[in-house]
């Protein structure tokens, strides 16, 4: 291979044949070569390890990278396809969906698109901010929601509801839900308990579910922070997690989430697209495809590595662990009601009625306050003096049954 060879670069080979004789000492080279000394030690260095030649610049002729016409135009009916999604997230689908498609680069393929003028580069102004970052996983956890047309096609808004994990950045869960209930919250936040383990912090907004919203000195305020009822606040702390909640109005706080949400409305309509999404069960398939994705495939500009790689560096130190066993999760994350029972041991709980099976040491339970642990779809807990009692559904109550049976109290009181 032929080398550009300059006057300089030759009497610098020059110079340090007569180093090697050590008739000149480098210092007095980098005064005659006008070099600095310690740019003339790396030069002096690799002329040691691989003689001259590693000192002339290498003129490396590439013959220039072109696609076939047929191959251009797939390109570009692809890019239109998925919806002109980022370009690394063309390249990752191109290689599932078409793996004998040419090799090109994320940057080749951005000049190509751009050229035929499919692809316009923003502009984008770097902000640089101090964040703080935890040591250690499992240490803070971020979390937070976002209302959006998050499938193609559909005009109807969804809540996308997300955990991460501040010092790995790995995703712990995700769900695209229609309402943004505590329910939905109790779910996501069990799986990642029994998945991952109890972490310690939990980094929320002042979203109704977290936080006790004061509307300044409205006159409708009549509750205090002991009396509101804060159902997910109760059930973390009951686990010993502790909630913070980020200052109104400041989204820049929680800046790693916030990053993930507007990363998340670039890329997954993409997927949705792709997988030809109509449905919510369907779009949470490949919600956890994405994360998937995100986790062990994405590379993180950040880190300089993917989240998952991260994450399994710090396992040794990660603060995640399991919960005591004696606190049961389905127990914890539930509704909790407190309702006082019947003279013929019954409460009455949504309209429903429940027969409490009695004891061998108990008579009746009548008078005592009982404890309810309640989820849509799950059949309803009920515990006295922290035991759980067995019970039996007997009957639903509708509105217009209370509201006769209230009247007839009424009466038979007068």
């Amino acid at each position: 291979m032929p080398f550009t060879v300059g006057d300089k670069l030759l009497n610098l080979a020059k110079v340090f044949s007569l180093a090697d004789a050590k008739v000149l000492t480098l210092r007095a080279i980098a005064s005659l070569t006008k070099y600095s000394y310690w740019h003339l030690t790396r030069l002096y260095k690799r002329y040691r390890q691989d003689g001259l030649k590693n000192l002339f610049r290498q003129e490396q002729k590439r013959k220039p990278r072109r696609l076939k016409e047929k191959d251009l135009e797939f390109l570009k009916r692809y890019y239109l396809t998925l919806g002109k999604p980022q370009i690394s997230l063309l390249l990752y689908f191109l290689g599932l969906d078409h793996p004998s498609f040419p090799k090109i680069s994320g940057e080749w393929a951005r000049k190509v698109l751009i050229r035929e003028g499919l692809y316009s580069a923003g502009e984008r102004r770097k902000v640089f901010r101090r964040r703080f970052e935890a040591p250690f996983p499992g240490i803070l956890i971020q979390g937070d929601s976002s209302y959006e047309q998050w499938l193609p096609g559909d005009e109807r808004y969804y809540h996308l509801i997300v955990f991460l994990d501040d010092c790995s950045r790995l995703c712990l869960g995700a769900r695209l839900v229609a309402r943004d209930t505590i329910a939905e919250h109790f779910t996501l936040l069990k799986e990642i308990v029994e998945k991952h383990g109890k972490f310690i912090t939990l980094y929320y907004d002042n979203d109704e579910k977290y936080s006790y919203i004061r509307h300044g000195n409205s006159r409708f305020f009549t509750y205090t922070k002991e009396t509101a009822d804060l159902q997910v606040v109760r059930a973390l702390t009951e686990l010993g997690i502790s909630v913070i909640n980020s200052r109104p109005g400041d989204p820049h706080g929680k800046g790693k989430i916030e990053r993930f949400i507007e990363t998340a409305q670039l890329q997954l309509p993409v997927w949705f697209r792709r997988y030809k999404v109509k449905t919510l069960e369907s779009a949470n398939r490949v919600v956890d495809q994405y994360i998937k994705y995100y986790n062990e495939i994405q590379h993180h500009r950040e880190l300089g590595s993917t989240p998952m790689q991260k994450f399994q560096s710090l396992r040794t130190v990660s603060k995640f662990t399991k919960p005591d066993p004696e606190k049961r999760l389905n127990r914890i994350f539930s509704y909790r009601y407190e309702r006082k029972v019947e003279r013929d041991n019954t409460i009455r709980f949504h309209g429903a009625v429940y027969q409490l099976k009695k004891r061998a040491s108990v008579y009746s339970y009548s008078g005592k306050k009982a404890e309810l642990r309640y989820l849509p779809n799950v059949p309803l807990a009920i515990y006295i003096d922290g035991k759980e009692i067995e019970n039996r559904k007997l009957l639903t109550i509708t509105k217009r049954a209370l509201r006769y049976e209230r009247l007839y109290d009424r009466v038979a009181i007068l």
